[in-house]
């Protein structure tokens, strides 16, 4: 049997986060304490090209959109937790191999339906109020 090109780490579930401060548990505490954060005075030690929120960038996990219905990949109902031998199709796979586009592309037919009926959740309109703020300046998201 050949090795695995890659092993998939964290296959099983991911313990509760730990919520720091305490109020961010819900949409109006999280606004509050990442505003809180992003507009604190700036360090006296970064440049003054750095001191304010023209470049600040939020980097979020694909954990945001569960809450929409979009499946998660690692929870108790993820993909990789109830499907062992589930791996995913990696770009030098989909791009030297027909087979594996015609696999990348009927997945993503049957999971059309789900990314369909999916709407914005608490954390996207957090992140949308931020934005509004102008707290953020760009979003990264898987």
């Amino acid at each position: 049997m050949q090795k695995p090109f890659m092993r998939i780490p964290y296959t099983g579930p991911l313990p509760p986060p730990i919520i720091i401060p305490r109020n961010a548990n819900t949409a109006t505490g999280a606004i509050s304490a990442i505003s809180n954060f992003l507009s604190a005075p700036p360090s006296p030690h970064l440049p003054p090209s750095l001191d304010n929120n023209a470049r600040t960038v939020l980097l979020t996990g694909a954990g945001v959109s569960v809450a929409s219905g979009l499946a998660d990949y690692r929870g108790t109902a993820g993909t990789y937790t109830l499907n062992k031998t589930y791996r995913p199709i990696y770009y030098n796979e989909f791009t030297s191999n027909h087979e594996a586009r015609k696999r990348y592309w009927a997945r993503s037919f049957l999971g059309w339906t789900n990314l369909f009926k999916a709407r914005p959740n608490d954390a996207h309109w957090a992140i949308k109020a931020l934005g509004e703020k102008g707290l953020v300046s760009s979003v990264i998201t898987q």
